[in-house]
């Protein structure tokens, strides 16, 4: 008889746009994809809005992080991680201005320590609230739940995208493994 568990849904703006890894420490709190194309490409250039510390993109006086991978043979751009909208604190805590979420720019390539600039790139999101018990009471009849923003979401859609931590990891084409985000979020 098989105690294995389904995989925990990742980030629903990740959808369609990476594959779920199941880590070797993997638990149920912890989802990891790997993006790729719809055409199977693994490899990325990545852009951000942050300060950059040692090899971590954190969050500046201004505003929270941006961050971008754009596909290197057809240019197309996939929402990494943006600090106003995703995350806890950003959809029940904290608010941003306008200026905050549409002027962090420009968005600077990352480069890896010998100027590489194409990477593998691995998400891990971290889902330790219970969100049922905490939000039960205000999910309203459509299955909506009301943001600090003011937006309603669809609840599911809420729980996925509001992860309490995240981590971005990129593997370069000699397979060395970099940190390049590490942020609690609630």
């Amino acid at each position: 008889m098989s105690n294995h568990k389904s995989h925990r849904a990742g980030p629903a703006y990740l959808e369609g746009v990476t594959i779920a890894e199941k880590p070797e420490n993997w638990m149920e709190q912890e989802w990891t994809g790997k993006l790729q194309t719809k055409e199977g490409r693994t490899q990325f250039r990545i852009y951000y809005y942050g300060e950059l510390m040692d090899d971590l993109i954190a969050v500046t006086d201004f505003a929270p992080q941006l961050i971008v991978a754009e596909d290197p043979v057809d240019g197309e751009r996939y929402l990494l991680f943006d600090g106003c909208k995703h995350g806890y604190n950003a959809m029940l805590c904290d608010t941003y201005t306008t200026e905050q979420q549409n002027n962090r720019t420009p968005l600077l390539p990352y480069l890896g320590k010998d100027g590489e600039d194409t990477f593998e790139i691995y998400i891990t999101a971290f889902y330790n609230v219970d969100w049922d018990e905490e939000f039960a009471d205000d999910v309203d009849e459509d299955g909506q739940l009301e943001l600090i923003s003011g937006e309603r979401v669809d609840f599911d859609e809420a729980k996925r995208n509001g992860y309490d931590a995240l981590g971005i990891d990129i593997v370069n084409n000699k397979g060395v493994k970099i940190e390049i985000v590490q942020e609690e979020l609630a």
